[in-house]
């Protein structure tokens, strides 16, 4: 990855240029942990809110049962929990970040030490209606095929709701990957927002996939 600086928010810019290691992404966010609130409330981050009313559009069962993968310190389960959901579960790489996310009392069970592209060692298939996964996809962090895992976990007509950051998506081949999801009919891209805010950095995107079946 080049060494041009993209955020100019020294933590956040740090940790853009992450290679992907999950040892070395825990280790970074284990440190990171007790400031990551202020600075990325610093930076006008509005990611977790923006998909949090995304779901809402689609999904207004309120006990739907939720997972919020890479939940982190849990900003995106406190948007879904003043939206009325109650059953929302969260896990996370860093067990720093998870203890936060716990102590917001908006989820019901959050796990740490949990690599994205392992979870379903963690979770059983097809077990939520609803997958909300923000800040993730983003350089450094995890590759576009997390989606083939969040979408094993998400039951038959349930729901994906993805961030991904815009120098990740140009970056990377996620768009080939959401190709593969919906030309085999494993999903269907439902709604797409390009170029919406995400914090005073640069835009995202954001995805919603419908589980096929």
């Amino acid at each position: 990855m080049s060494d041009e600086k993209i955020s100019s928010n020294e933590a956040i810019d740090a940790a853009l240029h992450l290679d992907g290691d999950p040892e070395r992404v825990k280790e970074f966010y284990e440190d990171w942990a007790r400031n990551y609130n202020i600075d990325t409330s610093g930076s006008d981050y509005t990611g977790p809110a923006i998909a949090a009313k995304l779901l809402h559009q689609h999904l207004a069962v309120k006990d739907s049962e939720l997972l919020d993968a890479g939940c982190g310190t849990g900003l995106v389960g406190v948007e879904l929990q003043s939206l009325g959901y109650i059953n929302v579960d969260g896990f996370d790489l860093s067990d720093s970040m998870v203890e936060l996310a716990a102590a917001t009392g908006a989820y019901r069970q959050v796990l740490g030490s949990i690599d994205m592209m392992r979870a379903s060692e963690s979770y059983p298939a097809a077990s939520y209606d609803a997958i909300l996964s923000v800040g993730v996809f983003t350089l450094g962090h995890v590759p576009p095929e997390a989606l083939h895992v969040l979408l094993e976990l998400t039951r038959a007509g349930g729901l994906l709701v993805i961030s991904t950051r815009t120098h990740y998506y140009d970056q990377t081949n996620f768009q080939q990957v959401v190709d593969e999801l919906t030309t085999s009919q494993q999903a269907e891209l439902i709604q797409l927002i390009k170029d919406a805010p995400y914090n005073n950095d640069g835009d995202g995107h954001y995805w919603v996939f419908r589980k096929s079946g």
